[in-house]
């Protein structure tokens, strides 16, 4: 048991930090431009709980309002979309496409006919009315003997 070394806390934050710093000049040397922003291809999302509503605010800086796609399933909320980047070189033009979607779960019923959402100011706002008629149902199971029909 003599060469057992206990990791103390500072010794962990270093070792953490030398393997940040790492993966960031590795990142940096071998990544493109573009690379990178495809590892960043999640937007900022924020859940607020009111009292009537689930509030989701998306930080997606330029894009166009008509590529946003959201759908709500059940106790999830989906959020994608595309930005497209047209840049002009002398003769030449590049068109780069950057896509981006983003799940989050919902903690309580919604009523998803009445979803609205706006975009304004590279920051998307869902507003999600909270279901006050849904209730949870208890289910029972019930004990089937081994070799019955099911």
């Amino acid at each position: 048991m003599s060469d057992l070394h206990l990791w103390h806390r500072a010794e962990l934050g270093k070792l953490k930090q030398d393997m940040e710093e790492l993966f960031d000049s590795f990142v940096r040397d071998f990544c493109s431009p573009l690379d990178l922003r495809l590892l960043s291809s999640e937007p900022d999302v924020r859940v607020v709980n009111e009292k009537d509503a689930i509030i989701v605010s998306a930080h997606v800086p330029g894009l166009d309002p008509r590529s946003i796609k959201i759908s709500v399933t059940g106790d999830r909320l989906a959020i994608a979309g595309e930005k497209v980047e047209e840049i002009r070189d002398g003769q030449a033009l590049s068109i780069s496409r950057h896509g981006f979607s983003s799940s989050v779960r919902l903690n309580a019923p919604v009523q998803a006919n009445q979803v609205r959402a706006t975009y304004s100011g590279g920051v998307l706002r869902i507003v999600l009315p909270r279901c006050t008629g849904c209730t949870s149902v208890q289910v029972s199971t019930e004990e089937h003997e081994r070799g019955s029909n099911e």
